[in-house]
């Protein structure tokens, strides 16, 4: 497409006449929006709002907008009523008809200045040929429809694309939607938590308390979960990160405090029986940790990551009655013959028994996530290692006592 003669003195829309004409594109997106959750509803589709915005988005940003603009009316049906197109706005092919590509990277281009709050839309007011950011990455400008001739082909003669702007428009684009569209994925279908700037927020608060807990200030990692906890007090999952914390830093009477009222707010949550299940364990309570353990299993049996807990209590027990088996071996060795054999015996049978246990969950757990089998295949070659260097040391004591008996 080329330009009138009048092609060096070309007007560039401002901002708010390009306000306006969106209206009637985002009044076609709410249509869509609505009668598509109309269908989600009667077909009974699982996290309705989330299958809904990224439809509509991508109805919107990948389909409608680019169709439009690299069509031979050069603009969506919202700038047609303005008068106003959208071209190529690079040097000599200044004015010239936007290809789908072009188009779609500017579109999506829109959703990177969403996620800046907004910030790429507002440049608009202040660059000299009005330009948001999504125009900055596309390389396109938006003008009168009365400036441009409309009746020459997208490759006219001369026509050369703009590859390197646009692989780095589309590289920066693809990591902003995959930063923000996998974690609210997981969070409404895996975490089953819905999406909200007040959830994003806290989330964020409480990544950066995580990020501070090494640090040489700890006090302010609790200030940010407090914070966190502030903009969503329903979130278990914040709430488990500052008990864990205050666990760590051993306030553990703290945290039991706020464990024992989670526990009763979230009966049907796993966590908190997880979290308390990892404060018996550090307190040696093997046997009321795997109970924790149980707890949360029976309300998510299919949960990997509760078994290997299992596992790792039965497996701490194991090794700390070897190494009572190993202590006691070495008494008997200056003790009289005949003294203490059945004590010895029960002993060594209390250490197998947990370690039979711990083998029993490690394989449930890779049973339901063969992912699993790496880290637990680590525990078991280097509690095996121990066990044999405890029969070897009991052995040891046996010989060294016999010989000086």
């Amino acid at each position: 497409m080329t330009l009138n003669p009048l092609s060096t003195r070309i007007e560039y829309i401002g901002f708010w006449k390009r306000i306006g004409a969106t209206v009637p594109d985002l009044a076609v997106a709410g249509i869509f929006a609505f009668f598509l959750q109309l269908l989600l509803i009667q077909l009974n589709v699982p996290y309705i709002v989330f299958w809904t915005v990224l439809s509509t988005g991508i109805f919107y940003l990948v389909f409608y907008s680019p169709l439009w603009t690299s069509s031979s009316y050069q603009a969506t049906p919202g700038k047609l009523l303005f008068g106003i197109v959208v071209v190529d706005g690079n040097g000599r092919r200044l004015g010239r008809r936007l290809t789908f590509s072009r188009a779609l990277v500017r579109e999506l281009g829109k959703y990177v200045s969403l996620l800046l709050f907004g910030a790429g839309f507002v440049m608009i007011g202040f660059t000299s040929r009005k330009q948001g950011l999504h125009d900055l990455l596309a390389l396109t400008v938006v003008t009168w429809r009365s400036q441009v001739f409309t009746n020459n082909p997208a490759r006219s003669p001369g026509f050369v694309p703009v590859t390197g702007r646009l692989r780095l428009a589309t590289v920066i684009i693809t990591l902003c939607i995959l930063c923000t569209v996998i974690p609210a994925f997981y969070y409404e279908t895996v975490a089953h938590q819905p999406v909200t700037p007040a959830r994003v927020a806290a989330r964020s608060l409480a990544t950066a308390a995580d990020t501070l807990n090494g640090s040489k200030y700890p006090g302010y990692s609790l200030v940010a979960y407090d914070a966190a906890i502030a903009l969503q007090p329903d979130d278990p999952e914040i709430l488990m990160k500052k008990l864990y914390f205050l666990g760590n830093i051993g306030r553990v009477d703290e945290a039991r405090v706020s464990l024992d009222q989670m526990v009763r707010m979230y009966p049907n949550e796993t966590t908190p029986l997880i979290f308390q299940g990892d404060l018996y364990l550090r307190e040696g309570k093997f046997r009321d940790a795997v109970s924790s353990y149980e707890q949360a299993i029976a309300k998510d049996p299919k949960n990997a990551r509760i078994w290997v807990k299992k596992g790792d209590a039965y497996l701490t027990e194991a090794m700390i009655e070897m190494a009572k088996m190993r202590d006691m071996y070495r008494n008997l060795t200056s003790a009289k013959p005949g003294t203490a054999q059945e004590a010895v015996s029960s002993d060594a049978f209390r250490s197998t028994q947990p370690y039979q246990e711990a083998v029993k969950a490690y394989n449930k757990a890779i049973e339901l996530d063969p992912l699993t089998s790496v880290a637990i295949t680590e525990r078991i070659l280097s509690s095996t290692q121990h066990l044999l260097d405890s029969y070897s040391g009991i052995l040891d004591d046996i010989g060294g006592g016999n010989a000086a008996r």
